[in-house]
């Protein structure tokens, strides 16, 4: 089992929206934008309660969501009363060309130019024919909302980097069955390579080879079967503990989810728990500390049983103790499984193998 690359790679790590042009003015606000916004308020400011209630920051926020909600509201107000200033000009027109014709039908039938029936058939004709101009009158409030996704969709195609440039003129060989360590500060890339493996990203110069193939060449179903990885942040859907787990493996058993949780030693606590493993981790896992979360991510992984297994920042939100716990679990059960760790912590790097000082998109 051989990983091998040599690449120099430009990416869209950080990014910015444009200041100008047609999505960038305060024209391309309002209503169209207004729904978008307002959930990207509540959505962060339910994120962020911890620290809003830790810094009495409570009334500020409940005060900012009002006034959006009030300015999102006169939006709905303006298009509802064009709405219905539309709709009253095409009932009216309707309304006219009906009469119109009514009257004129009257006059040719008193003219003796057209019977009795003709009189009806032209008049419900005449109604009968505004129909699709009616449902069209009442497009514009659907096609507001069209266009707003529309425009928060194109919005994020045309961000534009802050830094393109991540690794360059990098090159790293990891033997089978080894576990290797990239130890560097925060920024210099190290995540980068691991998205890198999973093709997450793409180089744009030279090759990243798994089991000597290149993973552009690789299915993804292939890939992904190889291959497990480790988040920094472990992401927990809103459902229990097991089924969390489960992620790593569809269909598993209840005794394998449990040998994978005591690898990842986590088992122990779970145990604690009132229902075990069928307690609910809760929305976004905030039941749950960063490091239970961790954890259950390493069990994860250890459910998906993978050759080639990618950690980044695995004991990042653990204290000492429980870090040499989870490093112990990591060495010994990873059997012929190659590791590639990546760290700040220099003490991460005590069951590396082999280490390698990453700074500035560059390796040593």
């Amino acid at each position: 089992f051989c990983v091998h690359q040599k690449f120099n790679i430009k990416k869209q790590d950080v990014f910015q929206r444009p200041r100008n042009g047609r999505r960038g003015g305060k024209k391309g606000m309002g209503f169209r934008t207004g729904f978008g916004d307002l959930n990207s308020f509540v959505l962060d400011s339910l994120q962020g309660l911890s620290e809003t209630i830790q810094y009495g920051r409570g009334e500020d926020r409940k005060e900012q969501m009002t006034k959006r909600s009030e300015k999102l509201s006169g939006f709905q107000k303006e298009l509802s009363a064009l709405e219905g200033a539309q709709k009253s000009s095409t009932n009216l027109v309707i309304l006219g060309c009906s009469l119109g014709m009514l009257f004129l039908t009257l006059f040719l039938y008193g003219e003796g130019g057209m019977k009795a029936e003709g009189v009806l058939m032209s008049t419900l004709a005449m109604m009968g024919s505004f129909g699709p101009v009616a449902a069209l009158s009442s497009l514009s409030n659907n096609l507001n909302q069209t266009l707003a996704s529309a425009e928060r969709v194109l919005s994020i195609l045309e961000e534009k980097p802050m830094v393109e440039v991540i690794l360059e003129e990098y090159s790293l060989l990891v033997k089978p069955g080894r576990i290797v360590g990239i130890h560097g500060a925060s920024g210099s890339g190290k995540s980068t390579l691991l998205k890198l493996f999973m093709r997450f990203w793409d180089v744009d110069a030279g090759r990243v080879m798994v089991s000597g193939m290149d993973v552009k060449d690789a299915p993804t179903r292939r890939l992904r079967d190889m291959e497990s990885y480790v988040t920094q942040s472990t992401w927990l859907f809103h459902d229990t503990i097991a089924n969390n787990i489960a992620v790593g493996k569809p269909g598993a058993s209840m005794e394998e989810i449990m040998e994978a949780a005591k690898k990842a030693s986590v088992h122990d606590f779970i145990m604690t728990l009132p229902k075990g493993y069928d307690t609910e981790v809760g929305e976004l896992g905030d039941t749950l500390s960063g490091g239970e979360r961790q954890r259950i991510g390493i069990a994860r992984a250890f459910l998906h049983d993978a050759p080639f297994v990618l950690l980044d920042e695995p004991t990042s939100n653990l204290d000492a103790l429980n870090e040499g716990v989870i490093l112990k679990s990591l060495k010994e059960e990873r059997g012929q499984k190659t590791m590639i760790l990546v760290s700040h912590r220099r003490s991460t790097m005590n069951i590396a193998e082999e280490v390698y000082e990453m700074a500035n998109g560059r390796i040593s």
